[in-house]
């Protein structure tokens, strides 16, 4: 089981800003932000983390994305909303998915460096 995700960006405290509003419908919030690191999370779960990646570093990898689990419909599809008002870009609006399961309901956008980010429940 995974306990928690970093990313790397290019655009630290423009990412940071993002992650603030995108994250909110999903009950998380800023925790810490030394400028070098930023968490986020709950109180009681700090489970995602941003780093600043130098310009000559790759920052994304081919395939990969990250997760989020939401806890009913009316989040994803609030954290969609907020992501592409926040300079998120859309790759699909939210919506079922029945070839992944009967109950899928989720929505994937890209973030301010390219990282492919899935908000999703199995809330009906």
């Amino acid at each position: 089981m995974i306990d928690h995700l970093s990313l790397g960006t290019r655009h630290y405290a423009d990412a940071v800003a993002f992650y603030s509003r995108v994250l909110g419908p999903l009950g998380m919030q800023l925790l810490r932000d030394t400028g070098s690191e930023a968490a986020f999370g709950t109180p009681e779960r700090w489970c995602f983390f941003l780093y600043p990646v130098p310009d000559e570093e790759p920052v994304i990898a081919r395939g990969a994305h990250v997760a989020f689990g939401a806890p009913d419909r009316t989040a994803v599809a609030a954290t969609h909303e907020v992501a592409l008002a926040s300079a998120g870009r859309d790759i699909f609006t939210p919506r079922t998915r029945p070839d992944i399961s009967e109950t899928y309901f989720g929505a994937m956008f890209h973030d301010l460096d390219g990282h492919r980010v899935e908000v999703l429940t199995n809330a009906v």
